[in-house]
């Protein structure tokens, strides 16, 4: 996938995490029910903003931010908030390949670890009056949740980490930097690409796809229903084949994904788009060199789709500003598919 080595380490711990799609929220969280969100303006401060850990009051607009999820970096960056420290992206390159501004390099400062976990005092040197967390895989406990609170106030996903969709997590970076109304335009522009995709290819209707990750000995197709992938698949008019919906999905893969084995690869033959990515170094190659994975119908007919790592993260997690981006860089399979042959 022409990325360096530690970033393909990097993948297997993030694909476990993102796979996962939709967790249930932390087991010790009390929120109460949230408000209704004011509309967006420096006037609306002081607001208090719910989540899976409580309740954060943002006293005044943030003028420092640090933002250490993907969604929240692309969201906030998109309407302009002023973002002073963020997460690097996983593949390499120090930007978002959908980044609307690009960000300088010291901004771009805390890494994307998710098995080392967030860097407190990296986080406390941008100076934040603001940290945002709503896709933060490094914020998965109440614990990380407290030390971060002593450097600034800390918004996080509403219900649970990828929990909720992504017009829902982007509203709730947009009520924490008062922005309500811009971000509200975002999830508006977002829903219309994927409007204007459907009404180009309506033949994606009663198609059908399947996308997983080559895993050493197993691959792990992603299935669940309110997986984010799928919910966003879906909303292309695209489902899962029939004889996976109703396989038995595998937790210890990750919630929501079924284990093929190289020699059930023909299971694989029901989708119409078959999109892949990989965990580590050779499983492309051993993948793509299976002579059964080379009989698949959407391998011999043009719609597999080898998926980057930056195409990856988008799909498994994707935001309302990275959607126009990923519709470009699946549109020519998703084209192939929507044709009168199958």
């Amino acid at each position: 996938m022409g990325v360096s080595r530690t970033a393909v380490a990097i993948v297997g711990v993030v694909c476990a995490v993102l796979l996962a799609g939709c967790s249930s929220g932390p087991a010790d969280s009390t929120a109460p029910t949230a408000a209704a969100p004011a509309p967006g303006g420096a006037d609306q401060f002081p607001v208090t903003i719910t989540h899976a850990y409580g309740t954060t009051t943002v006293p005044a607009k943030p003028q420092r931010i640090v933002a250490l999820g993907y969604n929240d970096v692309a969201v906030a960056n998109a309407v302009g908030a002023p973002v002073v420290g963020a997460v690097r992206n996983y593949s390499g390159a120090a930007n978002l390949p959908y980044i609307r501004t690009p960000l300088p390099e010291d901004v771009l400062g805390i890494q994307a670890d998710v098995s080392a976990g967030v860097d407190v005092e990296k986080v406390a040197s941008y100076r934040p009056d603001l940290i945002l967390g709503v896709s933060a895989s490094m914020i998965r406990d109440r614990t990380t949740y407290e030390r971060l609170s002593q450097i600034a106030p800390v918004v996080v996903y509403e219900k649970g980490l990828y929990a909720s969709s992504m017009q829902d997590d982007a509203r709730q970076v947009g009520r924490a930097i008062g922005e309500a109304a811009a971000v509200d335009a975002l999830v508006a522009d977002s829903d219309a690409r994927v409007a204007t995709l459907r009404s180009e290819l309506p033949g994606l209707g009663d198609r059908t796809y399947l996308y997983g990750q080559a895993r050493g000995e197993i691959l792990p197709m992603v299935v669940g229903e309110q997986n984010l992938s799928t919910a966003f698949m879906r909303s292309l008019g695209l489902r899962i084949p029939d004889n996976f919906r109703d396989a038995p999905a595998s937790a210890a893969l990750a919630p929501g994904t079924v284990g093929v084995s190289y020699e059930q690869v023909g299971m694989l033959d029901s989708a119409d788009l078959l999109f892949m990515t990989f965990a580590g170094d050779g499983d492309r190659a051993r993948f793509e060199g299976n002579a059964l994975v080379q009989q698949l119908r959407p391998v011999r007919e043009g719609r597999y789709l080898p998926l980057t790592l930056d195409q990856a993260v988008a799909l498994q997690a994707p935001n309302v500003v990275s959607v126009g981006w990923l519709l470009d860089q699946l549109g020519p399979t998703l084209q192939k598919a929507a044709g009168p042959g199958r």
